[in-house]
């Protein structure tokens, strides 16, 4: 791959999105606001200037050519801050570093005009013009940080641990092994339903910690994330049948908890926020989908996880750094293993019954292994900020769109090895979902292709059964949708309620 592209696939993802945004006052963020305010300041000084010298003093009336390297210093200007880094690594500077860059910007912007031929008076009335409001607007800005040093320290620190929210789950586990082979601390939240064998290789690490608790209880959320450098939101009711138990439940713990865990993240300084979506947010497409496409949910989970990114990319805060990722149909073994994973489940029939049903046969899914999927979030991590900042990707490959029969194919494939399998199909689908997916963002961007095939991932989940590793799998320990269920009778429960909100006391 020609690293020379990122940038600039980069600059037209970021104005495709921008573009899809609108450019009402509502709609701009920080550092465009910053831009304009800067240009307005320039124009009014220009017209000033302009002004000033035409109709004030006829002596320094001014010609075309002059005019117009005056009518340029509002284009100069901006760009000069963008270069010195105003825009970039100065942004969270203290003032008087803000005010010393403005100043140098303004000298400059004026010397070029001096240079191309524009007189001393109206370029020094210009500089005088700009340097006021732009400088003292800075100042009036960072009255709160002034009061608060502490609070810039830690808003720009990105030297805390991560914090994997949901760490001990089916993908979870698997990033909290990469994320520490690749040299980071981190800290897990998780209220351990399933136990803690998934994490109990990394006990006694000490770059491991491990926070037990719900992602509902602020208090619990808010010593995971002190000190923290970033965030990878993988907690929140997964598939549709687990989804579709309680809908007053699933949007509390998939929209509610959430824009929680956004918030509190903000207000301890964490800068980035990576965010586990789901493919299934395309529905129904004729078409591979693309991250600009429009969406189409058929399903609540699918609606949950739209609300949540919405809520996510709405942040506008400079130093809060929001990726969503946007995860294919996930399976492979893991350290929490699953079976309400329709690879795993084919899988698992072949092994256990000798049949694999299909439903829908013909309905298109985008897989991913979930190793592939760790990685994926730990990219996403080492990228610089001006890649993933409010970016959207899909995490899968174009070579794991397959169509539920083909699936089948390759389970049968692998298992009849061991023994033989047959495959029944039934044409009147449950599940309305059909789709493929293209992933050419993420692979240009960031450089993601899988590394695990279909094939390889089921051989993989073949090799545990046949290791003993798994019980049956019709297990509820295996299944969201059962777990789900007793979730929902504790979150009915008005005392259970009263611990998850209890007040927060500060220490």
């Amino acid at each position: 791959m020609n690293r020379t592209s990122v940038p600039v696939n980069a600059v037209c993802q970021f104005i495709r999105i921008r573009l899809q945004r609108g450019f009402g006052l509502q709609q701009l963020g920080p550092n465009e606001a910053r831009v304009l305010f800067d240009a307005g300041i320039a124009v009014a000084a220009s017209v000033c200037s302009i002004g000033f010298c035409s109709f004030l003093v006829p002596a320094l009336r001014l010609d075309g050519r002059q005019v117009a390297v005056l009518a340029a210093l509002p284009v100069v200007f901006p760009t000069f801050n963008a270069v010195l880094g105003l825009y970039g690594r100065y942004r969270a500077a203290r003032s008087p570093r803000k005010a010393l860059v403005l100043l140098v910007s303004v000298l400059l912007s004026s010397l070029l005009a001096v240079i191309a031929g524009c007189p001393l008076t109206p370029t020094l009335l210009w500089a005088v013009l700009t340097i006021d409001p732009v400088v003292l607007a800075r100042l009036l800005l960072s009255l709160p940080y002034s009061r608060h040093p502490n609070l810039l320290r830690v808003a720009v620190s990105h030297n805390g641990p991560i914090v994997v929210i949901g760490g001990a789950g089916y993908i979870g586990s698997h990033t909290v092994d990469l994320l520490l082979k690749n040299g980071y601390g981190v800290r897990v939240l998780d209220r351990l339903m399933y136990g803690r064998e998934s994490l109990a290789e990394f006990i006694g690490n000490n770059r491991f910690e491990l926070v037990e608790g719900d992602a509902s209880d602020v208090s619990k959320v808010t010593a995971a994330m002190r000190g923290a450098s970033a965030v990878v939101h993988l907690a929140g009711l997964v598939g549709d049948p687990a989804c579709a138990v309680d809908v007053e439940y699933t949007r509390h713990t998939n929209i509610v908890v959430t824009r929680m865990a956004k918030e509190v993240a903000q207000s301890l300084g964490v800068h980035r926020f990576v965010f586990a979506s789901s493919c299934s947010v395309y529905g129904v497409s004729d078409k591979q989908a693309t991250e600009m496409d429009q969406l189409s949910p058929v399903s609540l989970y699918a609606q949950t996880k739209i609300d949540s990114e919405r809520e996510l990319l709405a942040t506008g805060s400079d130093d809060f750094f929001v990726t969503v990722l946007r995860f294919a149909t996930v399976f492979g073994h893991s350290r929490r293993p699953r079976f309400d994973l329709v690879a795993n489940l084919f899988t698992a029939q072949a092994l256990t019954d000798g049949l694999v049903t299909v439903i829908g046969p013909d309905q298109w899914r985008p897989f991913i292994h979930v190793r592939d999927l760790a990685r994926a979030i730990v990219l996403t991590l080492k990228a610089p900020t001006m890649l993933i900042q409010d970016q959207i990707f899909n995490v899968g490959d174009q070579r794991l769109n397959a169509t539920i029969m083909q699936l089948a194919e390759t389970v049968q494939s692998v298992v009849s090895q061991h023994r033989s399998v047959e495959i029944s199909i039934q044409n009147a689908p449950q599940d309305r979902r059909n789709y493929a997916v293209s992933f050419s963002k993420i692979h240009s961007m960031l450089n993601f292709q899988a590394e695990t095939m279909l094939e390889e991932g089921i051989e993989e989940v073949v090799a545990h059964f046949l290791q003993g590793h798994y019980n049956n799998y019709r297990d509820e320990i295996y299944s969201n949708l059962a777990t789900t269920r007793a979730q929902v009778t504790a979150f009915r429960d008005p005392e259970q309620l009263s611990r998850i909100y209890a007040p927060l006391y500060i220490k």
